[in-house]
This record gives C-alpha cells, sequence and structure tokens, in this order.
C-alpha cells in the first residue's frame, strides 16, 4: 500500500510512453492497471528513495504526469503553463529522479537517453517561463 501512488503515476507514464513510443507488445493489455499487474518497482537505488518520489510526485496532478510523460517520450517540450508551474515547484532533484527511476524500467533502458535528455529539457524551459 506504501508504494500505490508512485506505481500508479508510474503506470499512467509507462502506458503513456507505450502510445507515444508505439511500442504494441511492451504490453500484454491496453490498460494501465492491468499492464502493471503484478510487475514490481525497480528496486529502490537507496533506502528512502519511494518515499521521496512519492512526496516529488504529490506536488503536481495525475494530469500533469500524463502531459509530462507524453513530453519526455516525444520532443521534450511541455506546453502547459500550469504543469510547467508544477515541474518547477517539484525542483531539479525530483526531475532527476523521476527520470531516473523511469529509465530503470527494462522496457525503457533503451530510451534512457532520451528520458533524460527530454527530463533536463523540460525541466529548463519551465525553470525560463
Amino acid at each position: 500500500m506504501k508504494n500505490v501512488l508512485l506505481l500508479m503515476i508510474l503506470m499512467v507514464m509507462v502506458y503513456e510512453a507505450k502510445m507515444v513510443i508505439g511500442d504494441e507488445d511492451a504490453f500484454e493489455s491496453p490498460t494501465p492497471i492491468d499492464t502493471w499487474f503484478g510487475l514490481p518497482l525497480p528496486p529502490q537505488p537507496r533506502p528512502g528513495y519511494y518515499k521521496y518520489l512519492r512526496d516529488c510526485i504529490n506536488k503536481t496532478t495525475q494530469a500533469c504526469g500524463v502531459k509530462i510523460s507524453k513530453a519526455i517520450f516525444g520532443n521534450g517540450k511541455l506546453d502547459d503553463f500550469a504543469c510547467c508551474k508544477k515541474v518547477v515547484e517539484a525542483g531539479y532533484l525530483c526531475n532527476r529522479a523521476l527520470t531516473y527511476i523511469l529509465a530503470k524500467f527494462d522496457k525503457f533502458k533503451p530510451y534512457a537517453t532520451t528520458i533524460f535528455q527530454n527530463g533536463e529539457a523540460i525541466f529548463d524551459q519551465c525553470s525560463k517561463s
């Protein structure tokens, strides 16, 4: 129960990434909940890491999370001013921590460079607006 919110946000991010990347074979089911059923989160890099991520995620909304994930797996631009504001409020370290853990999922390891570059681009763009 501790990691439910984190899992739900990452669920949406991964599902949206599947749609943006077009990896139809990445998952057996088209729904986020079925997609994640029984899949563990990657191991915590250090104790308390997922608590930190939950605190980061709580600074935004699920709708913004979807837009952010589309930007991470898309062109690296976030076109929603309110979501941009939330990205900046969450802070650079939250941005880095979330992109780091997202890149740790086996399905996204081939996209790790894109995830990190677009995560940086989004934060830079948002911090200037």
